[in-house]
C-alpha cells in the first residue's frame, strides 16, 4: 500500500502542485517519480477531499489505499498487481455498485492496457458479488498508467475530475459579458485556490475585477467573494457573467463600484479580517486612475488590501512579461530571466515588499511567441 496519491492536469503540473498545497494544507505533499504524481502524507478528510478535488483547476483525481506497480514488461507482475487489487476490494468494508476506470497520463506504457487492467478488476469485483455501475457508482476504484515512471497506480478514486468540458463553456468567449484578453477559467479556478486555501466560510477578494474571471470560478465551486471595479460597465458585466454561470448562488457574492486603492471605503465591515485570499490580474492598457503609474495603482491597491484582509492572507498576482522558455515541471526559480512588460522586475520585489507582502513562488505560463504570463503567489507580511 502506498497511502493516497493525487494525479495532476498535464497543463501546469508545477502549479497544480501548489495548487493542492494551499487545499491540503494538514498534508505533506511529496513528488514521486512522475512530476504529475504526489502523494499525499497524512490524515484525509475524504469528503472535504472530494470536494477540493471537483474544486480544483489542476487536481484531475485522488487514489486512496493505492497500490503501485512498476511495470517490468513481465506477466507475473501483471498477475500479481491485479490480485493486490483483489486483495484491495476484497478486504474493503463498502456496500453498493462499483465502477472501474482507467487512463493514462504523460504517454503511453508500452506493453499494458488500461482498458484490459479495469476489465480483469471489474470481473473480479462482479465474482466478490458487487454490481458494477459505470454511470453513478456508489464507489470508483481507479486505475492509472503514468507514462514517465512507468508505474501503474490504482486505489478508490475520491472523486475524479476527469472532464473539464465545465470550464470550457466558461472561457471567456462563451460568455455574455467578455473582452478579447481574459484568463483562461482552469488558470482563474488555480488561482483562486492558490490564494484562499481551504474551502471555508472565508472570502475571496478581487480588487480589479473586470469581466469578472475569478469571481466566477469562486461563485461556482461555492466560496464566497467580492469583486471590485471602477466602471460600471464592468460591475454590470460581472453580474451578468455570474448569472449566467450560476443558477443558484450557494454563496455570498457581492459585485461592488469602488477604488481598488481605497478599499476600506467600500469593502463590507463585517468582511474585514475575514478575506483570506486576494486574486489580483491587473488591467494594463489604459486604467481608470489617469495618470497614475501601472506601479504606484499595484502599490496602493496592495497596501490597500492589507488594510482589509486577515492576517495569514495569500495573494495571487498575474503579471505580463516578456517571453521566457517555460517549465511547467517546476517554479521558476531564477528570477533574473523575468523581464516586465511595464517596469523593473528588481524595483517591482521591492515595491511589493514595501506593500507588505511576502513572496512565495513564481511560475510562468505560454501565452504567444512574444508573450509569458507569470503567476505571483505571495503572503502577508505580520505586521507589528
Amino acid at each position: 500500500m502506498a497511502g493516497n496519491v493525487a494525479c495532476l492536469r498535464g497543463w501546469h503540473p508545477a502549479l497544480a502542485k501548489a495548487e493542492l498545497e494551499s487545499l491540503f494544507p494538514k498534508n505533506q505533499v511529496i513528488t514521486l517519480e512522475s512530476p504529475r504524481l504526489v502523494a499525499l502524507d497524512g490524515e484525509l478528510d475524504l469528503e472535504q477531499a472530494a470536494i477540493n478535488v471537483n474544486s480544483s483547476g489542476g487536481i484531475q483525481a485522488i487514489l486512496t489505499d493505492c497500490i503501485i506497480m512498476d511495470w517490468d514488461h513481465k506477466d507475473e507482475t501483471k498477475k500479481q498487481f491485479i490480485q493486490n487489487i483483489r486483495n484491495l476490494i476484497e478486504k474493503s468494508t463498502i456496500h453498493g455498485t462499483i465502477g472501474v476506470f482507467s487512463w493514462r497520463q504523460e504517454g503511453r506504457i508500452n506493453g499494458l492496457s488500461g482498458s484490459e487492467i479495469a476489465s480483469a478488476i471489474g470481473g473480479i469485483a462482479t465474482e466478490l458479488g458487487y454490481s458494477i455501475n459505470l454511470e453513478e457508482p456508489d464507489h470508483k476504484l481507479g486505475i492509472m498508467l503514468d507514462g514517465y515512471s512507468n508505474k501503474v497506480i490504482c486505489g478508490w478514486m475520491l472523486d475524479a475530475n476527469m472532464d473539464s468540458s465545465g470550464l470550457s463553456k466558461r472561457r471567456a468567449t462563451e460568455r455574455p459579458f467578455f473582452k478579447p484578453i481574459s484568463l483562461d477559467p482552469k488558470l482563474a479556478r488555480l488561482a483562486v485556490n492558490l490564494a484562499g486555501g481551504p474551502m471555508d466560510e472565508r472570502i475571496i477578494l478581487d480588487p480589479m475585477t473586470g469581466t469578472g474571471g475569478f469571481a466566477i470560478e469562486a461563485a461556482t465551486m461555492g466560496r464566497n467573494i467580492i469583486a471590485i471595479d471602477m466602471e460600471e460597465e464592468m460591475v454590470e458585466g460581472t453580474m451578468k457573467n455570474i448569472e449566467w454561470a450560476l443558477e443558484t448562488p450557494k454563496s455570498t457574492i457581492e459585485v461592488i463600484k469602488g477604488d481598488a486603492t481605497k478599499l476600506s471605503q467600500h469593502i463590507p465591515k463585517q468582511w474585514y479580517g475575514k478575506i483570506s485570499g486576494v486574486v489580483l490580474d491587473p488591467p494594463y492598457g489604459r486604467n481608470s486612475h489617469g495618470t497614475i503609474s501601472h506601479f504606484e495603482l499595484l502599490e496602493s491597491t496592495l497596501s490597500s488590501v492589507c488594510e482589509v484582509c486577515s492576517k495569514d492572507a495569500n495573494l495571487v498576482l498575474i503579471l505580463p512579461i516578456k517571453a521566457i522558455k517555460i517549465d511547467n515541471y517546476n517554479q521558476l526559480k531564477d528570477d533574473s530571466l523575468i523581464e516586465l512588460l511595464h517596469g523593473d522586475w528588481g524595483d517591482f520585489t521591492v515595491m511589493i515588499e514595501n506593500s507588505g507582502w511576502k513572496i512565495k513562488g513564481l511560475w510562468s505560463e505560454h501565452v504567444h511567441s512574444s508573450l509569458s504570463r507569470l503567476i505571483l503567489h505571495a503572503t502577508i507580511v505580520p505586521q507589528g
